[in-house]
C-alpha cells in the first residue's frame, strides 16, 4: 500500500511539473505579443517593460499550469494518473518539444544581455539591467524555441515515413555509393 502511495505521489508530481512546464510554454509565447499590445495601447514601447514581460508572464503560466496540473491529478484515479503520466513521459514529440525550449531559453539568457552591452549608446539599454536581461531573454528565448520547434514541425509534415520504424526515409542524394 505504501508503494502505491510513493507511486501515486510521483506521479502526481510529474503531471504537476509537465503542466506547469506547459503553461510557461504557451504563456512565454504570448508575452512579448501582449507586451506589444500594451505597448500600442499605452504610446511607449521600452525595453525594460519587454523584458519584464518575458518574465512574469512565463512564471504566471507556469504557476497557473501548476494549479491545473495539481487539480487534475487530484481528480483522477491513481491508476488513470499512472497511465496518463507514462503516456506523457512516452511522447518524444513533448520532449522534443522540451528541448527546443530549454536550448532556446539558454541562448535567449546569453544572447541578450549581450546585445544590450554591445547597444551600450543607447540609453533605454542600460536601464534594463544585466538580471533582468537575462531572466527576459530567457523568456524570449523560450518563446523562440516552442516556435522554432513547430515552424520546423510544420514544414516537414507532409516528408513520407517508413513504415516500419516511423522515421523518415534517407534521401537517395545523401546515400554513399
Amino acid at each position: 500500500m505504501a508503494f502505491t502511495s510513493v507511486h501515486n505521489q510521483e506521479d502526481q508530481s510529474y503531471l504537476i511539473a509537465f503542466r506547469s512546464l506547459l503553461g510557461a510554454q504557451v504563456a512565454s509565447v504570448a508575452a512579448t505579443p501582449t507586451y506589444f499590445v500594451h505597448a500600442i495601447r499605452k504610446g511607449s514601447f521600452r525595453l525594460r517593460g519587454l523584458a519584464r514581460y518575458n518574465i512574469a508572464v512565463p512564471l504566471i503560466g507556469a504557476a497557473l499550469g501548476g494549479a491545473g496540473g495539481w487539480i487534475e491529478g487530484s481528480q483522477l484515479s491513481p491508476a488513470v494518473l499512472a497511465r496518463r503520466v507514462s503516456d506523457t513521459r512516452l511522447d518524444v514529440t513533448r520532449a522534443r518539444r522540451d528541448d527546443y525550449q530549454l536550448i532556446g531559453s539558454v541562448v535567449g539568457a546569453l544572447t541578450l544581455p549581450a546585445l544590450f552591452r554591445m547597444c551600450h549608446w543607447l540609453t533605454s539599454v542600460r536601464r534594463v539591467g544585466l538580471v533582468t536581461g537575462m531572466l527576459g531573454g530567457a523568456g524570449l528565448g523560450s518563446a523562440v524555441g516552442v516556435l522554432t520547434y513547430y515552424g520546423k514541425d510544420y514544414l516537414h509534415e507532409n516528408e513520407p515515413l517508413l513504415p516500419a520504424s516511423g522515421e523518415k526515409p534517407i534521401p537517395e542524394q545523401d546515400i554513399p555509393k
